[in-house]
């Protein structure tokens, strides 16, 4: 299965197949995905990528909803990468997930990603967006209030722990 890229004005959100993950993991040779990785995007995310891989073999798919390289097309570099945990619930409900590798943030990639990514799921019919952000992560916090965002809660999450859970209604 190829799932087509996600093109923004500056990036192309390059899926991860499961085959591809599964090679990294094992630290094996890549498959050319037409992006290098100069700032080795997915280190520190070995539980990312193992939660996908097993997602991905019990659905296949699920891949367009997961695991992307955020590429700057320009220098076609992986900086960070976005997914969803999962499709759309039974509310309709997508939660995003990123990471912008140190050197490359305050550029605006995660902002550019994320809302590419929020407008792609509502062409698939998503109806609610999500996203769980701890308290001290300043960046994300304004990028989700300047998103339209509201605080409907928090949850404990067993890695993470303290999130706050922010919702926003797809707009008509």
């Amino acid at each position: 299965m190829t799932t087509a890229p996600i093109r923004t004005d500056r990036l192309e959100l390059v899926s991860l197949g499961r085959r591809w993950l599964e090679l990294l993991a094992g630290g094996e040779p890549l498959p050319d995905l037409g992006f290098s990785d100069p700032h080795r995007f997915l280190t520190e995310s070995d539980r990312v990528v193992h939660m996908r891989i097993e997602q991905l073999a019990q659905d296949p798919t699920e891949e367009p909803w997961l695991l992307r390289a955020m590429v700057v097309r320009n220098t076609m570099e992986a900086v960070g990468y976005v997914n969803f945990h999962a499709p759309p619930d039974e509310r309709g409900m997508v939660e995003i997930g990123y990471r912008v590798v140190p050197s490359k943030r305050r550029h605006g990639y995660a902002t550019e990603a994320a809302e590419a990514m929020w407008q792609w799921a509502a062409e698939q019919g998503a109806r609610v967006l999500r996203a769980s952000v701890a308290p001290d992560n300043v960046a994300s916090l304004a990028m989700i209030g300047h998103a339209g965002f509201q605080l409907v809660g928090e949850q404990i999450d067993e890695v993470d722990g303290l999130e706050l859970l922010f919702e926003r209604p797809v707009p008509d």
